[in-house]
């Protein structure tokens, strides 16, 4: 048996990643029914090596440029591969390519990966769950859209991670919610 402040040292311990699919009303009854699976339905689908990746984005800004209806995702001390955001890919490619020699150009040698590249290899290595950074609109920001992250993972790990009964957003009654601009009064 733990002890109160044994519980609370190991909580402080465990991360837990929130993060949601968007997608519509119907197939979200159907995810929480009975998973994702390789369909267009569920948003899953793709004609290449990706179609068993489920995409989720821990922003809710850039989650509702798709649709309103969230499936809620919990993950506790998840192992996240990172990839390098599309704008650093757009940095590197052109520092490599004034410094880089007509033969390395030729060869594509030490050549950067963008990061849809450097995501497909993280999943061929066994990664579970990679976060693309600072990306919206198809892994390439578009001027004007909300800046997010990626969050995808493979179906088995979205399916073990469906939160069934995400706890609610409490709210102080008889207060109006701020504005950012709006300042804070005591």
């Amino acid at each position: 048996m733990k002890t109160f402040s044994e519980f609370i040292t190991e909580a402080r311990r465990m991360r837990v990643l929130r993060t949601a699919h968007y997608t519509t009303a119907s197939n979200k009854s159907e995810i929480m029914r009975s998973g994702f699976r390789d369909s267009p339905s569920t948003g899953t689908y793709h004609p290449d090596e990706r179609k068993d990746i489920v995409y989720t984005t821990p922003s809710s800004r850039v989650g509702s440029d798709y649709s309103h209806s969230k499936v809620n995702l919990r993950l506790v001390n998840p192992k996240v591969t990172s990839t390098d955001s599309p704008r650093d890919f757009g940095k590197k490619i052109k520092s490599w390519m004034s410094s880089a020699s007509d033969e390395d150009i030729a060869d594509k040698k030490d050549k950067p990966t963008s990061a849809p590249d450097q995501a497909k290899a993280a999943f061929k290595q066994g990664a579970k769950v990679v976060r693309v950074p600072n990306a919206h609109g198809g892994f390439t920001p578009r001027e004007g859209q909300p800046e997010g992250s990626y969050i995808m993972m493979d179906k088995e790990t979205a399916n073990k991670s469906i939160d069934k009964t995400p706890s609610r957003t409490m709210r102080a009654k008889g207060k109006e919610k701020r504005s950012k601009t709006q300042p804070k009064t005591k």
